[in-house]
C-alpha cells in the first residue's frame, strides 16, 4: 500500500488527503445528525407512548359519558311513559278518575252511589291529586277483592284514608268512608 503513495504525485496525495477529510467530515456531520435523530427518535417515541395512553383514558371517558348519556336518555323515556301511563291527564279533568273508578267498583262488585272530590295542589313538583271520598257498604271479602283491584289498577290510585264508623260486629255488614287519590301532572 506505501508503494501505491509513493507512485502519486504531491497534487494526488493533496487531492486525497482533502477527499478523506471531507469524508471524515461528513461521516462525523452523518454521526452528529444520526445521534440527533436518535435522541428525537425517543423523544418522539416517549410522546407516542404518553399520547396513546391519554387517549386510552380519552376513551374510557367517552364511553362512560356515552352510557351515562344513554341513561339519561332512557330516564327521560321512561319518565315519560311514567307521567302519560300512572298520571292522570289535567285537560280531561276528573273525566278519566271518574270512569276509572267506575272500572274498580265494577270489577270489585260495589256500588257507591255519591263520590265527593276534593282538589289538592302538593307542596313540591307540577303534580296535584283529586281525592275521591265515598261510602263502602259491604263485608270483609267484597273489600278485600275492591283493596285488590286498586292494587293492580294500572294508574295511580292511592288509598288515602279508611274511616270505620260502622264495623257490623253483629251483621258481619261494614260502612266505610273511603277516600281514594288520583295525581295530575300540570
Amino acid at each position: 500500500m506505501k508503494e501505491l503513495f509513493k507512485l502519486l504525485t504531491d497534487r494526488e496525495k493533496r487531492t486525497l488527503s482533502v477527499l478523506a477529510g471531507a469524508a471524515v467530515l461528513v461521516l462525523l456531520l452523518f454521526l452528529f445528525v444520526s445521534l440527533g435523530a436518535l435522541r428525537s427518535y425517543g423523544r418522539s417515541e416517549a410522546s407516542l407512548t404518553k399520547l396513546t395512553t391519554e387517549l386510552g383514558k380519552a376513551r374510557e371517558s367517552w364511553n362512560r359519558a356515552s352510557a351515562e348519556s344513554g341513561r339519561w336518555d332512557e330516564a327521560k323515556g321512561d319518565l315519560e311513559a311514567f307521567r302519560t301511563k300512572y298520571f292522570y291527564d289535567d285537560k280531561q279533568g276528573i273525566r278519566d278518575l271518574r270512569l276509572d273508578l267506575e272500572k274498580v267498583f265494577a270489577e270489585a262488585g260495589i256500588r257507591v252511589s255519591q263520590i265527593g272530590y276534593k282538589y289538592a295542589n302538593l307542596e313540591k313538583g307540577k303534580a296535584r291529586k283529586v281525592v275521591a271520598a265515598f261510602t263502602f257498604r259491604g263485608n270483609y271479602a267484597t273489600l278485600k277483592t275492591f283493596l285488590a283491584v286498586i292494587e293492580r289498577f294500572p294508574k295511580f290510585l292511592i288509598l288515602e284514608r279508611i274511616d270505620f264508623p260502622n264495623t257490623g260486629s253483629v251483621t258481619g255488614s261494614l260502612e266505610l268512608k273511603i277516600e281514594l287519590a288520583g295525581y295530575y301532572e300540570t
